[in-house]
């Protein structure tokens, strides 16, 4: 939907956030006149609406959303609108794990190569505040993806598992929201090519005139060797600014991004920098980031992980290392058997340090026939103290939660920090 489309019509803004007051004040400057419904309590300015622009913070599971899609209430948002007038300039990112890392890196080498990009979205400024000309990368949450009825140019797509469920309602119906950044017509889609599953579903979805490009498949892929182009070279995994072959995947995937949007072949004198500008690339903190303690252990903020697949990958770098793992936070009732799996067949110890509602349940679910010890703490300043003390026999100390921090911080940046104070030299 574009703004063109909001002339006439009663319009109203639902949330009045960061994103609610950026669509109140782009509809004010092409002189659309909005209502405002700062919550659920407003439903009645709701129900007069013929269009509403959601916030991504209203969930599609709720009664009063429901209720007015039945009544024929047509709804859109900051990045529908923005993405009906910019696709062609856009290049979409979303995922479950993987999506602000992969955005960056592709920002990043596009300014390698010396092309003009702006971050936006979910990451970066609001789409409605981006820059008038030039490549927009755009981080998409689900929560966005939801609302989009237009594809970017380039969508990339860096990995998809359960989560969010209470808001999307189900973990099909969070599958679909999220992969409407492929299915609205975007004309090229990057995708893991090791990720069968997510392959397989985006194929589903994928537009009959959209090319599919798999990192596994065209050249440029990763390893645990690190990084390769065929034809160009490689990037050794440690000359890499992240650590894990997981994040060696969405480097290889914001290259091979890069390399569709600006068609560089690997003959094209570009490639070599655009492969070399790999190695500058600043990380994102709390995602595999090694913060400094007092112990002389190893200490790893990934506090970002809340979900049990994010915990496997960041297990996995540390494969044959003694681990103690702090795992646990608030429980959103996501399925801790994946987490368990992984345990159960691997041979080096974790030492489980749970914290949280979801630490105690998988606990009750999984701790028995795991194979690896565990401990119930509660909150995180406990399991911390203990993996100070001469108790813990592991030389890496990974916080990896796989839940969010709501139980005792305001987002996982306050539960990093917290960490960090903690542990302080």
């Amino acid at each position: 939907m574009r703004f063109s489309d909001l002339d006439g019509r009663k319009v109203a803004v639902w949330g009045l956030g960061l994103e609610g007051r950026a669509a109140l004040a782009a509809l004010t400057a092409r002189g659309i006149d909005a209502a405002v419904a700062e919550s659920d309590a407003d439903a009645d300015v709701l129900r007069e609406a013929e269009v509403i622009v959601k916030s991504p913070g209203v969930p599609v599971s709720s009664a009063l959303y429901a209720s007015l899609a039945d009544a024929g209430v047509e709804f859109t948002s900051n990045t529908d609108l923005w993405l009906s007038e910019n696709a062609e300039r856009a290049i979409g990112v979303t995922g479950t794990k993987g999506k602000s890392t992969t955005s960056s890196a592709i920002a990043h080498l596009f300014t390698a190569v010396g092309e003009p990009v702006s971050l936006g979205g979910n990451i970066g400024v609001s789409l409605l505040d981006a820059a008038a000309s030039g490549t927009v990368v755009l981080e998409v949450s689900s929560y966005q993806a939801q609302s989009i009825s237009m594809s970017p140019r380039v969508a990339v797509v860096t990995s998809l598992f359960p989560e969010h469920l209470p808001w999307h309602g189900s973990a099909e119906a969070y599958f679909a929201d999220k992969l409407r950044l492929v299915s609205q017509g975007a004309a090229h889609v990057v995708v893991p090519g090791h990720d069968l599953a997510l392959v397989d579903r985006v194929r589903e979805v994928l537009p009959e005139t959209a090319e599919l490009h798999l990192t596994s498949s065209e050249l440029v892929h990763a390893d645990a060797s690190g990084l390769h182009w065929e034809g160009v070279g490689s990037v050794p995994a440690a000359e890499l600014p992240l650590i894990g072959v997981h994040n060696a995947h969405n480097l290889a995937l914001a290259v091979l991004t890069v390399a569709v949007a600006l068609d560089i072949s690997a003959d094209d004198p570009r490639a070599a920098t655009l492969l070399a500008g790999v190695r500058t690339f600043t990380p994102l903190a709390h995602r595999m980031e090694t913060v400094p303690s007092r112990d002389g252990r190893r200490w790893i903020d990934d506090s970002l992980a809340t979900a049990p697949e994010a915990v496997i990958a960041a297990l996995s770098v540390f494969a044959s290392e003694p681990v103690a793992l702090i795992l646990g936070g608030a429980d959103r009732g996501l399925d801790l058997a994946p987490l368990a799996d992984y345990l159960k067949g691997r041979h080096a110890p974790v030492h489980l340090l749970l914290i949280g509602a979801a630490g105690a349940r998988f606990g009750r679910e999984h701790g028995v026939g795991l194979g690896h010890p565990l401990q119930e703490f509660g909150r995180m300043a406990d399991a911390v103290a203990w993996a100070l003390s001469v108790a813990n026999p592991a030389g890496v100390v990974l916080l990896s939660p796989g839940a969010p921090s709501f139980d005792e911080y305001k987002d996982y940046a306050d539960r990093a920090r917290h960490m960090c104070e903690l542990i302080a030299p």
